[in-house]
């Protein structure tokens, strides 16, 4: 049966679906600087809160962290909520705030921006770089561990800023997608990990680690299609040793993927944390973040194809 124009009746989430491909496909060529992007004076605003009232024991300290959660996230949905029930086009500004807290172009260029200063034997700049991936301790790191950390940094950071995001819109809407972006945003400006941050991050850290095991695993079984279910196999079994068990199996899969070594200790704020090493026993090599980038571009287009069926599907569904 042949469906005219004037029969296309889209339903709420098939207009999501449109809204969300569209916006994936143009942060592929467009970001804006960090000079102009509204993030960086969220995180001048969140920083500057917890300077004001981090302190005193850890108890208060945890206690603080929660509500100026709430209240930031509170304050974000505010403001999204005033703009788009005024709005006539509530659809433009949707795709807006989607296209604002999705990242995966700044990401992936700054894993090619530290593997290109390693490839001309920059390591000191390439340390500099690492810090838009990762909070480690980044100033006595070998070639091998800048190599491993960025890989690391890029697929969690890529699963926290952009997967997670996609399925948290195209499954429930704008509203849960803008307070968990911001839950996320916290839970790295507040990382625990930072000692300033131990007690005061612990709340949004929680929350956000909860926000992000469906992507972590989802993720995990797209890297298991497209380089083999043996990597997740492996991954599952090492993924039960790890602190964490979604990020561990994301990197255990991705390990094996790679057929390299990932995890082990690392150094926050001068105090080193041991952790279990992950994939095999070779260690990662330069051309590796490569490889890693190439992974999650797959990725990303798997996401893309995904959603692409999905919208099909729907718009089939509904006129039957």
């Amino acid at each position: 049966m042949n469906i005219t124009p004037e029969q296309l009746q889209l339903t709420d989430l098939s207009i999501r679906l449109i809204i969300l491909l569209g916006v994936m496909l143009l942060e592929r060529f467009i970001t804006l600087s960090a000079s102009v992007h509204p993030a960086t004076l969220f995180r001048y605003i969140a920083e500057n809160l917890a300077a004001k009232v981090n302190r005193r024991n850890p108890v208060h300290q945890k206690l603080s962290g929660g509500i100026s959660t709430l209240l930031l996230v509170s304050i974000n949905l505010s403001i999204a909520g005033s703009i788009l029930y005024f709005a006539r086009y509530p659809w433009f500004f949707e795709a807006l705030f989607l296209f604002l807290i999705l990242s995966s172009r700044p990401l992936l260029s700054a894993a090619k921006k530290i593997e290109q200063s390693l490839d001309q034997q920059h390591k000191v700049l390439a340390r500099e770089q690492l810090t838009t991936l990762c909070i480690r301790d980044c100033n006595n790191l070998s070639t091998m561990g800048i190599v491993k950390a960025s890989i690391e940094g890029l697929s969690q950071r890529l699963v926290q800023s952009y997967f997670s995001l996609i399925l948290i819109y195209a499954v429930v809407g704008i509203y849960p997608t803008l307070i968990c972006a911001t839950i996320g945003a916290l839970a790295r400006y507040w990382n625990p990990k930072k000692t300033l941050y131990r007690h005061f991050g612990k709340v949004s850290t929680a929350l956000a680690t909860i926000i992000h095991l469906p992507a972590l695993l989802l993720t995990s079984l797209h890297l298991a299609l497209l380089y083999g279910f043996s990597n997740l196999k492996q991954g599952l079994s090492q993924a039960k040793l790890w602190h964490r068990y979604g990020n561990g199996l994301l990197l255990a899969t991705l390990a094996f993927a790679l057929k390299r070594q990932l995890g082990g200790a690392v150094c926050y704020d001068k105090i080193k944390i041991k952790r279990d090493k992950l994939g095999n026993n070779t260690p990662p090599q330069l051309a590796d973040i490569n490889h890693a980038i190439r992974a999650c571009k797959q990725l990303r287009n798997s996401y893309l194809s995904l959603l692409f069926f999905a919208l099909l599907a729907n718009l089939t569904l509904s006129h039957i």
